[in-house]
């Protein structure tokens, strides 16, 4: 019981340090160690948004990432996903179109490999952990822990 406490607590302790850092309509990306990881991070992501929505009549607009972290690798790769998926995807002039479902998204290293939290629309929110393999890619540690509000359909 310990062990798995003892797993659990940076989980609690990275996300809160994230959200701390943020404001409410930000996203965050701590670091993503190669092109080859985002895509996998990506790819991950818009499994998770597929499965909230419908891709041939959804806009979603990204809630932006600080300024600091405007290079990540990570927004491109996500952005090129959710396009190939089916979805459109909002610039800032469309972000307050009717419809548009906001997906904010927080990637932070833990252990070996990165943490990943989406949102969306703040009713849809889902975490996974992304683990090295023996080859030192990424891959999904496990199944999304996915918590939708009361509102939510």
């Amino acid at each position: 019981m310990m062990r798995m406490f003892h797993r659990a607590l940076p989980l609690v302790v990275v996300s809160s340090l994230a959200a701390c850092a943020l404001d409410p309509g930000s996203s965050y990306v701590s670091q993503v160690d190669t092109p080859a990881d985002a895509q996998v991070l990506a790819a991950g992501m818009v499994v998770f948004v597929a499965a909230q929505l419908p891709a041939a009549s959804s806009m979603v607009v990204l809630d932006p990432t600080p300024s600091d972290q405007a290079g990540n690798a990570l927004t491109p790769a996500f952005v090129a996903a959710l396009r190939d998926r089916g979805f459109a995807v909002a610039d800032d002039g469309q972000a307050g179109a009717p419809g548009t479902h906001h997906i904010r998204y927080l990637v932070t290293p833990l252990d070996s490999g990165d943490l990943v939290r989406v949102s969306i629309d703040d009713s849809a929110q889902a975490s996974r952990f992304f683990v090295r393999n023996a080859e030192g890619g990424l891959q999904a540690g496990g199944p999304f822990l996915v918590r939708q509000s009361a509102e939510a359909g």
